[in-house]
């Protein structure tokens, strides 16, 4: 019966033995990578979104599409918008002759432009910036036409005013989600008038 004994612990520590050379330590067992989310690029040429001032010369809706088939390049922009009803207060001098003497004299005017719609297009590039799958640069110009008169950027009244601009703009892309964010700035050029203007918009790329 000892002799039993003594025959089954060494089997046992024979086989433990066994094991313990044959695993392998903790330190070398590799697990697999951890995975970590893959941002493809997108192309998304197209764009449509609603803007703030920019060629609409207030509210607009505005389709932006990209000739190349990519996010950046060459590419067109084509919109609607309106214009609401503001007023504007103007200020004419003038000498008043009185006997032998002149005065200043000063009038005020009250001007009131009605709301009116605007249509607009224009030709834009867009760049790509050192990682163009989140920020662009865009460079366009195009005209602007509003039905009716426009006393911010035009001198005089007329039935009509037709529009020339130049913009520069950054676009914020928003990685694998198709929402993009512009803002920028513009000229406007009438026939007798340059005025700056601001250029917003927020939008969805597809």
């Amino acid at each position: 019966m000892r002799i039993r004994s003594i025959t089954t612990v060494a089997l046992l520590f024979c086989c433990v033995s066994l094991y313990a050379q044959t695993a392998a330590p903790a330190d070398s067992i590799s697990f697999p990578p951890e995975k970590h989310p893959v941002y493809l690029p997108k192309n998304w040429p197209h764009v449509i979104y609603g803007s703030l001032f920019g060629a609409s010369c207030g509210l607009g809706l505005n389709y932006d599409m990209r000739f190349t088939g990519k996010r950046t390049g060459l590419g067109m922009l084509a919109g609607v918008g309106f214009v609401p009803r503001y007023k504007e207060t103007r200020l004419n001098y003038r000498l008043v002759r009185e006997g032998n003497r002149y005065r200043d004299s000063t009038t005020t005017t009250i001007a009131v432009t009605p709301a009116r719609p605007s249509l607009y297009g224009g030709l834009n590039y867009v760049l790509g910036l050192p990682n163009p799958d989140r920020n662009c640069l865009e460079l366009g110009a195009g005209m602007t036409y509003l039905f009716g008169d426009s006393l911010w950027f035009e001198e005089g009244a007329t039935d009509r005013t037709l529009l020339g601009w130049l913009s520069v703009s950054g676009r914020r892309h928003f990685i694998n989600k198709h929402f993009m964010f512009r803002m920028g700035a513009m000229l406007m050029f009438s026939s007798n008038r340059v005025t700056p203007n601001v250029d917003t918009g927020f939008g969805y790329s597809f």
